[in-house]
């Protein structure tokens, strides 16, 4: 209402920002029980989102798209009725030359928890545009740390969704998504990754050879994968070996020795 009226003053920034902060904090806190109480003000909270995502300083953009992440987490029926709208705010967020750092850290992140709960149908449309934007981030080796992370785990995550879509992108993006994942400790947002990497590997598991020793070495890397994620990487190997068939062997003699062997022994293979 402030910026139709010049009479009422302008809300201060700060203020909104701790406003959706606090918000985030009451969604993170409270998880799924959230929705109730989110579901009594939600069309002010979707209201307020949605001026917020188009703001035109940048920390309320980021304090933002972290709001929306944790929406999406917890609160994505209530998201839903306005997917198309939020999408086509956030996606030109991802600014390849990430002007604004966290604005563009935040809502490359918060695309990969909308993707887990919208689902391939919703999230089609989005692929081609997003992975214009997330790849060159990725593959830009200046990109700074966490945001390549990041853009890395949000590809991962769109594959896991939609792997018919981002499989045949697969070559693009492979390598330099290994290099970024490898070292990262384990948690369930990287494994939502690896699981779409994966995904996308049984998809078009030519687009991995060029990358395939960083694909060992990044499975490798994985200190205590779950039942479900180190299945998945024996199934994994299993048909990548069936693949290669003869040169199987010569594939894996490009490993270290030690390498080698634990992808025997840890994998199967």
């Amino acid at each position: 209402q402030a910026s139709q009226d010049t009479v009422i003053e302008p809300p201060s920034k700060d203020l909104i920002v701790v406003a959706l902060d606090l918000i985030s904090a009451i969604v993170q806190a409270l998880g799924e029980e959230s929705q109730p109480l989110v579901a009594q003000h939600n069309s002010f909270t979707l209201h307020l989102v949605g001026m917020c995502m188009v703001d035109p300083e940048a920390n309320v953009r980021q304090s933002t798209f972290a709001l929306l992440g944790d929406l999406a987490m917890y609160c994505y029926p209530l998201l839903l009725p306005q997917l198309d709208g939020i999408m086509q705010q956030l996606v030109p967020q991802i600014d390849r030359n990430y002007s604004h750092l966290n604005v563009c850290n935040n809502a490359t992140w918060s695309v990969g928890e909308v993707a887990l709960k919208a689902g391939e149908e919703r999230m089609e449309s989005y692929i081609g545009p997003l992975l214009e934007r997330l790849v060159p981030l990725l593959n830009n080796v200046n990109t700074q740390l966490t945001l390549a992370e990041n853009a890395a785990i949000t590809i991962g995550r769109l594959g896991l969704v939609c792997p018919a879509a981002v499989a045949p992108h697969l070559d693009a993006f492979a390598q330099r998504w290994c290099i970024v994942l490898a070292p990262v400790k384990d948690n369930e947002e990287k494994a939502s990754a690896f699981r779409g990497m994966m995904t996308m590997i049984g998809t078009n598991p030519q687009g991995i050879s060029k990358a395939f020793l960083f694909f060992c070495q990044a499975a490798l890397n994985w200190q205590t994968p779950d039942h479900d994620l180190l299945d998945m990487f024996v199934q994994t190997f299993a048909g990548l070996k069936q693949l290669a068939g003869n040169e199987w062997e010569s594939s894996l003699s490009l490993l270290d020795p030690q390498a080698r062997q634990a992808i025997k022994d840890r994998f199967n293979a």
